[in-house]
């Protein structure tokens, strides 16, 4: 059965989503400038760089490290990449489940193993999309796995 992957439209609504909810809700921060604009190159790259024979569970992981790491958008990039994990495991059939709190430890976990993998939390280039798996890598493929719903 193939795969029913994420397209740029998916990612830009998200964010965007996101970032209307914010402007509805002064709980919810969007910091984004129109000075800052939506990097397309990179998340186009992210697109056609899926990993080809690798499982739904390790492809969603390589959307959840990814969309993060570029840091394509002017704000919400680890949320835009949980939601965007969740959509991609829904077209594929799989739920996810995770609290605030969860998502928040995840993203405490993930800034530590980005300092110690690339030595710094900035943006990174297009080339971590073709990297090898490493430790951040498996952190995000291990948050999956944790809350995936039966």
């Amino acid at each position: 059965m193939p795969l029913n992957l994420l397209a740029l439209e998916n990612l830009l609504n998200i964010n965007e989503q996101i970032k209307i909810r914010a402007s509805k809700d002064h709980r919810i921060e969007y910091t984004g400038s129109e000075d800052y604009p939506i990097k397309i190159h990179e998340l186009k790259k992210l697109i056609e760089l899926v990993p080809e024979n690798r499982t739904v569970i390790e492809i969603a992981a390589y959307y959840l490290k990814n969309i993060i790491l570029l840091q394509a958008f002017p704000d919400a990039n680890h949320r835009t990449a949980l939601t965007a994990t969740e959509r991609f495991l829904e077209k594929n059939g799989y739920s996810i489940d995770y609290t605030a709190v969860e998502a928040y430890q995840f993203r405490r976990e993930l800034y530590a193993s980005r300092l110690r993998e690339y030595g710094t939390y900035e943006e990174k280039s297009v080339s971590v999309l073709k990297e090898a798996d490493n430790q951040v890598f498996s952190l995000c493929l291990e948050f999956v796995r944790a809350h995936l719903v039966d």
